[in-house]
């Protein structure tokens, strides 16, 4: 993929007050002029008095070397960026277009299969599939997965059509392999590979025949008539439709967005069920950064994402529209995140103390690297550097989930990490802060499949961690019902306090 590189110093041309934001229709109005912030502009000698013939010519010099830096900045990020693998090529973008095309077509025989299962009698039944997230936003990299959803029509059950019906469909398919399903999480799904692109496959039932016909028109009706787990799996759709409407540049959109990624990936601040960013929270503040500020370059609008949320205001909800939503700050989030859409909800966060801390942290190293006005580059690299996890903390939490199988151990690493934030409220009740590694690693002394996680723990206090303990009392969480007990029986835990000599290379 190609960047642009010729707008990326539109920030600094005129110092005048900027265009308004092209919003939705229901959007909030047309924000204010936005004022110089630290790193726009280089600090320059004082004016002299007014009067003096060749005052407009200094003004003019001291933005033209602005406007210089900023292009440098820009081009020099962009060159990163793209050297830096987050970029697919071609071939990546039109695999990804031949997935979704395929799964489709799968989707609408097995549309035409469920009518014949009804006798015939509804022969205008359709489905579809949309998708979302990063893919659907342009800002997906080369190992990103598909985020898609099946919309099926009202006599489309989810436990029968969906998960038997459609599962065996799929794995009659050569391309597909590794199929599981979550049918037991909040928003149950299908995960599988088609054409070794891994999928997240959601469904949605609508309460008509013609889903296909009925989605695109994207009814407001029909869509507050869906069932929760409907309504739940079709949030990420909306989202991402407001968003494209409330952006004034798609193109800048997508690389603040990719960077926000690959920064939060190499800090170890990109994993959700970590009480870290997921993906949807990373894209509504950049969505927010560039809807205010309509003509910044790319690396003012980098810029401007440290110094707007390392000085935010927290727990004051980050919210893009005007429609304020029910909020209350003794019973949110840490970092609360609202989702562009109709009524407002709260983007679902596992963030904790502990996690809020690092990326409070994380927010202000960023700052002072980008708004150093003295360079007139920045070093990347640098800014962009995986967390040093062996040289900040002296303990460690080790944790390996084991099973028999490959398939199983799958399953069994997603189950307990939608449980880990129970044991990272647990730590802190006992007075440990930590800072949960998302990378997972692989102990090949075990000879059963494995998954090892690292979290680095700093003790405020002089409490000893039992891990015998600590492990019991998280097990109440991961076996709280029949799907927890059924995987426990085949599958493992343990827990162990290490120090980073024992750690494996390369953490």
């Amino acid at each position: 993929m190609a960047f642009d590189l010729t707008a990326s110093g539109s920030a600094s041309r005129k110092a005048e007050p900027r265009a308004p934001v092209r919003m939705a229709p229901m959007g909030p109005p047309p924000p204010p002029p936005i004022p110089p912030t630290p790193g726009m502009y280089l600090r320059g000698p004082s004016p002299p008095p007014p009067g003096l013939l060749h005052y407009p010519i200094i003004q003019r010099l001291h933005l033209a070397v602005a406007r210089q830096v900023d292009i440098r900045r820009s081009c020099s990020l962009l060159e990163f960026i793209s050297c830096s693998g987050v970029v697919p090529s071609p071939y990546e973008e039109r695999k990804r277009t031949m997935v979704v095309r395929d799964l489709d077509k799968i989707v609408k025989d097995w549309a035409k299969r469920v009518a014949c299962d009804q006798r015939g009698q509804y022969w205008k039944t359709t489905a579809t599939v949309l998708t979302f997230g990063s893919y659907a936003l342009g800002a997906y990299g080369p190992e990103s997965d598909i985020d898609a959803v099946c919309v099926g029509p009202c006599i489309a059950s989810l436990q029968h059509h969906f998960f038997v019906v459609l599962r065996q469909m799929l794995e009659e398919r050569p391309e597909v392999s590794d199929l599981h399903s979550i049918e037991s999480a909040k928003v149950p799904l299908m995960r599988f590979k088609f054409n070794r692109m891994l999928v997240d496959f959601l469904y949605v039932q609508l309460p008509v025949i013609n889903a296909a016909e009925a989605i695109h028109s994207f009814d407001p009706h029909l869509l507050a008539a869906v069932d929760g787990p409907s309504w739940r799996c079709l949030s990420g759709v909306r989202v991402n439709r407001q968003i494209i409407q409330l952006l004034p540049n798609m193109k800048k959109f997508q690389i603040l967005l990719r960077c926000l990624k690959l920064w939060a990936r190499k800090r170890g601040l990109h994993c959700h069920l970590l009480g870290f960013f997921a993906g949807i929270h990373l894209a509504i503040l950049a969505a927010f950064v560039c809807s205010r500020h309509p003509n910044a370059s790319v690396n003012t609008l980098f810029s401007l994402f440290f110094d707007t949320f390392s000085h935010w205001p927290w727990p004051l909800p980050v919210n893009l529209l005007d429609e304020p939503a029910p909020w209350n700050p003794d019973q949110c989030s840490l970092m609360p995140i609202v989702m562009p859409c109709s009524p407002p909800e709260f983007c679902a966060s596992s963030i904790t103390k502990s996690t809020f801390n690092k990326i409070k942290e994380e927010l202000q190293r960023g700052f002072a690297l980008t708004n150093d006005v003295r360079n007139v580059d920045i070093d990347w690299p640098w800014l962009f550097a995986p967390f040093p996890y062996a040289v900040r903390y002296e303990h460690f939490l080790r944790i390996v989930l084991s099973a028999p199988m490959a398939e199983e151990l799958r399953d069994w690493v997603g189950w307990v990490k939608s449980r880990f934030r129970n044991l990272l409220l647990k730590l802190e009740s006992l007075g440990v802060d930590c800072d949960p590694d998302p990378s997972e690693q692989t102990d090949y002394n075990i000879a059963e499949p494995n998954v090892v996680f690292l979290w680095g723990l700093v003790y405020t206090t002089d409490t000893e961690i039992c891990t015998d303990s600590l492990k019991e009392d998280f097990m109440k969480s991961v076996i709280n019902n029949i799907y927890g007990k059924e995987k426990c029986t085949h599958s493992d835990i343990t827990m162990s306090i290490v120090r980073p000599p024992q750690l494996p290379k390369g953490v």
